[in-house]
C-alpha cells in the first residue's frame, strides 16, 4: 500500500479562464475582502500547499491583481474552452502526484474542509464531494493519472469534466462526511451571477463564520 502525499508537498490550482458570461465581468478580478476573488482563493490554498497555479488565457490581466501572492500563472492556449482544458494545464506543469483544483469564484474555501478530503487520497484517482445532489468537479483532488486521459479526451473534443469523471477511480464523499466541520458548505459556494457577488458583500460576516 503506497503512503499517501503530505499536502504540504502537493499543488493547488485555480481556474481563472472562463467567460464570466453570467457575472458580466471577469470573476478572477472583482474586489473581494480587501482583494479580489481569485485572491480571497489563493490566500487560503497557499497556507497548505506547496505552490499555487493559477490558469487564465489572459496572463496579464491576472498579473496586477495577484502581484502580491506567490503564485506561478500560466496561460492556456488551447483553441477548446471549458474547465477541462485549464485542468491540463495545470496537471501538466505541476510534478505533485495529486493536485487541488478550484474555481477562481470560490472565496470561502475552508481548509479543514480540503484537509479531511486529503485523507482519502489514496482511494482512487480523483477525490470528489457530492453537495446538494452535484459532484463539485472544481473542488476536488485529480491524481496525476488523470492527465492523459483528460488530453485524450481533449485530443477527441470532448471537454466535459464529468466525462473525465467516468473514465477515472473517483472516490466520493457526501456533505454529510463534512457535518463535524463548522461552515463547512461555504467551501463549496461559488458566485456564478453578478446578483450572488452583490449579495455577498452585503453580508461580509456571514461566510466566515
Amino acid at each position: 500500500m503506497s503512503q499517501r502525499p503530505d499536502i504540504s508537498e502537493l499543488d493547488a490550482i485555480v481556474l481563472a479562464g472562463g467567460n464570466s458570461r453570467r457575472m458580466g465581468s471577469p470573476k478572477a478580478t472583482l474586489p473581494f475582502g480587501g482583494t479580489t476573488l481569485a485572491g480571497a482563493v489563493v490566500a487560503a490554498l497557499q497556507t497548505v500547499f506547496r505552490q499555487v497555479l493559477v490558469v487564465t488565457r489572459e496572463q496579464a490581466s491576472l498579473s496586477d491583481c495577484l502581484s502580491g501572492f506567490d503564485v506561478e500563472i500560466l496561460e492556456d492556449e488551447r483553441p477548446l474552452q471549458g474547465p477541462l482544458v485549464g485542468v491540463v494545464r495545470g496537471l501538466a506543469h505541476s510534478d505533485a502526484p495529486w493536485c487541488f483544483v478550484a474555481g477562481c469564484d470560490m472565496p470561502y474555501l475552508r481548509v479543514d474542509v480540503i484537509l479531511r478530503m486529503a485523507e482519502h487520497l489514496d482511494d482512487g484517482d480523483v477525490v470528489i464531494p457530492r453537495y446538494n445532489g452535484r459532484l463539485q468537479t472544481l473542488h476536488a483532488f485529480y491524481n496525476r493519472r488523470c492527465l492523459r486521459i483528460a488530453e485524450e479526451l481533449l485530443e477527441q473534443g470532448l471537454t466535459s469534466m464529468g466525462e473525465l469523471l467516468s473514465h477515472c477511480r473517483v472516490s466520493e464523499l457526501s456533505q454529510d462526511h463534512f457535518a463535524d466541520i463548522s461552515g463547512a458548505l461555504l467551501s463549496f459556494q461559488d458566485l456564478d451571477t453578478g446578483e450572488e457577488y452583490e449579495a455577498t458583500l452585503q453580508t461580509p460576516d456571514s461566510p466566515s463564520e
